[in-house]
């Protein structure tokens, strides 16, 4: 019975209708394929943050096409636990976190959803210039989680993507990890999603400059 759980796998085959949920995509399906020059560049890497171990938030886990099977190994108390640790002084409880697989383009994402009004210090920019080091805190949190799940459960869980997603009236920011893989969060893609589109900062990591209305935009997502 285990070899055929596992041999469900992650694309939800075997489940009832009701476990299957529409993956959540921006309001834009235009995605720009080829990246600006800017975005080849290497950023540098935050520091490592370490496990917290103060107060956990609330985690409310919302699945999207993910197979029963894999929803007890992303339930796991101690990992649930402890992303809420780690997210403790970044997101205001409770902290949405989606966890989807597309079966279809074979793409699975652990992403913080973030509600208006609970970004905690994720914004720090000025002038168009955005400080997108100020993620890496909770994208290592999301990491972290990842890769527990993967090494205790499924090692195939480290190729899903970890990020944060808004959305503000009609507009869409996704924000991702960037590295060598899997991403451990602490280096920030400077390429931002806003409404389906890239639109990669140039310079330094710590001082990503945007086009203004896309720094607006991007200031909009964090708070």
């Amino acid at each position: 019975m285990l070899l055929l759980g596992i041999l469900i796998g992650l694309s939800g085959c075997g489940d009832s209708p009701v476990d299957r949920f529409p993956v959540v995509e921006p309001p834009s399906r235009q995605v720009v394929v080829d990246r600006p020059k800017s975005a080849e560049i290497p950023t540098s890497p935050s520091a490592v943050v370490a496990p917290a171990a103060g107060e956990p938030v609330q985690i409310v886990l919302v699945w999207e096409g993910v197979a029963n099977l894999h929803k007890g190994f992303f339930s796991e108390p101690d990992f649930v636990t402890q992303l809420g640790r780690d997210l403790a002084g970044h997101v205001q409880p409770p902290v949405n976190v989606y966890v989807s697989f597309d079966s279809k383009r074979h793409i699975g994402r652990i992403l913080i959803r973030l509600l208006p009004d609970t970004g905690i210090g994720l914004w720090r920019g000025e002038g168009g210039a955005v400080d997108m080091a100020a993620l890496s805190p909770a994208l290592q949190a999301l990491a972290r989680y990842r890769g527990s799940v993967a090494q205790r459960f499924d090692t195939r869980v480290n190729a899903f993507h970890v990020g944060i997603e808004s959305f503000r009236g009609a507009q869409y920011c996704r924000f991702g990890a960037a590295g060598k893989p899997p991403p451990d969060g602490t280096v920030v893609d400077r390429c931002v999603l806003l409404n389906g589109v890239e639109d990669c900062g140039v310079g330094d990591v710590q001082a990503l400059v945007f086009p203004k209305a896309s720094a607006d935009q991007i200031e909009r997502c964090l708070q």
